[in-house]
């Protein structure tokens, strides 16, 4: 899970920055990235839960191969979308960054577990990975579902965080629709800054718990620790937002403009759901 970040959180603020999502199929891989991170925690969780007990084999030095033929494709993919920044053919290059795109996730993986051990585990847990693939899917359209409501948690981020400029005495100015605008730099509050993906992955997620252990729980404080949990993951969102304003007005403004179009917010859900499970699992179990 930590290498897709790196590896996805490396290329994918060029692609955004330089215009291309939205063009020769990139639009696909945010949504499919986050459905892929959810499918790895809901495989994470069903495999904890299964019973059965895998021998791993040792991290070897072929695994290292692996870890440079990802390391390859993803050069191969930067390259390529370089190409495209300064407007080669898409017809040739883009299938080319899609190719070593995939590439590299699947050598990344082989790297990681070596395919001795995936095919080992495609085995003991086949109907776990069965499951989080259908899971993943599910999330995939409930993401575009609610992906909508990004406009009006970005403009609730966008007064929130001109407001908390304002407490410390930077003046800010609103340019419609939802952009910051300092004496600086400018900064769009979009939909990598709402707080939509990490709240639709939160849900998903607690969701996923809940059925898991609908048992155990008490049913009363699951339903109602749920919007809590919710304002305080869109709060610590905008103070995210904020930081990285922080960043880029006091340090580099370059800063704002990358950060803002990486997978930060992935580490930032991550973060979240490990603090919030670790604090409240035990209080959510029935007396």
């Amino acid at each position: 899970m930590i290498v897709f970040i790196v590896f996805s959180g490396s290329i994918g603020p060029r692609i955004i920055s330089h215009g291309l999502v939205g063009k020769d199929g990139f639009q696909v891989y945010g949504g499919a990235g986050k459905a892929l991170l959810f499918g790895m925690l809901a495989f994470l969780l069903l495999a904890w839960r299964n019973s059965t007990s895998v021998q791993l084999k040792r991290w070897r030095w072929a695994n290292g191969v692996w870890l440079i033929l990802a390391v390859l494709a993803l050069i191969g993919a930067w390259l390529g979308v370089d190409k495209l920044i300064s407007g080669a053919h898409p017809s040739i290059w883009a299938p080319l960054v899609h190719a070593c795109l995939l590439a590299s996730i699947v050598f990344a993986a082989g790297s990681t577990f070596g395919p001795s051990n995936l095919r080992l585990l495609s085995k003991v847990y086949r109907r776990e990975l069965i499951i989080s693939l259908g899971l993943a899917v599910l999330f995939y359209g409930f993401l575009y579902i609610v992906y909508d409501l990004w406009k009006v948690l970005a403009t609730i981020v966008l007064h929130s965080v001109r407001w908390l400029m304002a407490i410390i005495g930077i003046h800010s100015t609103i340019v419609p629709p939802r952009s910051l605008l300092f004496n600086k730099f400018g900064i769009d509050i979009a939909q990598y800054c709402s707080g939509i993906e990490s709240i639709a992955l939160f849900t998903a997620l607690y969701a996923l718990i809940g059925v898991l252990d609908w048992r155990r729980f008490n049913h009363r404080r699951y339903l109602y620790i749920f919007p809590a949990a919710l304002l305080i993951l869109f709060g610590l969102n905008i103070l995210r937002v904020f930081g990285l304003i922080l960043a880029g007005y006091y340090i580099n403004p370059q800063i704002a403009f990358s950060l803002f179009h990486t997978y930060a917010g992935m580490l930032f859900f991550i973060l979240y759901s490990i603090v919030f499970w670790a604090i409240s699992y035990r209080w959510l179990l029935a007396d």
